[in-house]
């Protein structure tokens, strides 16, 4: 009996751990899956421009909604991106609570590297960085890390189409933020794709109530105006950093005009 009793039990405790190697198995079958390990490449914002760029790129305010606005490279194999803002740093400057703000889906032919994002509020520093993801829930590794601050925006006296006469044309706004600097933009837009014809350097203000410039007073104007021509102008505001970079700032909305 004792010779049996020791004869058995290796075949049984063999069966034992298969069984049990079994069910391990099936339970590694049932465990969902998390986020493979992604081919895809990290994505980058697009530089920030400079103030007086004819290309405006990077981040910045959006003239026509007075949103945040921010464009980056596309990656390949991406099928979207989400992109992750926060409003809160830490005492060293570091952006901390990041929450998801968008989730834009790649489309041939479709505008899928840039947002609006229309939350943004004047007088908040917002940070941002973004993930490109694939099928298969694959994911990139995070972007870099932009930020910026909307500042109040600049307001622009209604001349709507109303003629103007080329020797006496007089930019006239509001701003009601005291120092940092300023640029003006004006383009024909008469022809198709319209061309700017006017794009100051930066030059300083001081004080903050009503402002005015007369076209061309730098002496930098591509092209004089031309009669019968319909244009359009804006001003631009915003402070640097000791890098030179803007880190803060406001766009006016576009307004039209004629010449005489």
């Amino acid at each position: 009996m004792n010779s049996l009793s020791a004869g058995s039990e290796p075949r049984t405790l063999n069966r034992t751990l298969f069984l049990a190697l079994l069910s391990l198995l099936s339970l590694a079958g049932c465990v969902k899956q998390g986020p493979q390990v992604s081919t895809i490449g990290t994505p980058h914002f697009v530089p920030q421009s400079q103030h007086d760029s004819v290309e405006e790129t990077g981040i910045g305010q959006d003239p026509a909604t007075g949103g945040m606005f921010l464009q980056w490279y596309s990656v390949p194999g991406a099928v979207g991106y989400k992109v992750y803002r926060s409003d809160t740093s830490d005492v060293k400057g570091m952006p901390l609570l990041f929450a998801l703000v968008a989730d834009v889906a790649s489309a041939s032919g479709l505008n899928d590297t840039s947002i609006v994002d229309r939350g943004a509020t004047t007088g908040i520093r917002y940070y941002y960085y973004l993930e490109a993801y694939g099928h298969d829930n694959t994911y990139s590794s995070r972007s870099d890390t932009v930020d910026y601050e909307l500042l109040q925006r600049p307001y622009i006296y209604p001349w709507g189409n109303s003629p103007r006469d080329d020797s006496k044309l007089v930019f006239n706004w509001v701003d009601r933020i005291s120092g940092g600097y300023i640029v003006l933009r004006v383009k024909d837009v008469s022809d198709i794709p319209s061309q700017y014809v006017w794009i100051t350097p930066r030059f300083q203000m001081f004080g903050s109530s009503e402002s005015y410039a007369k076209f061309n007073f730098d002496s930098t104007a591509i092209s004089q105006l031309v009669s019968g021509h319909f244009y359009k102008w804006r001003v631009d505001r915003f402070g640097v950093d000791s890098t030179g970079r803007p880190y803060e700032g406001a766009r006016s909305v576009w307004t039209t005009f004629s010449v005489k």
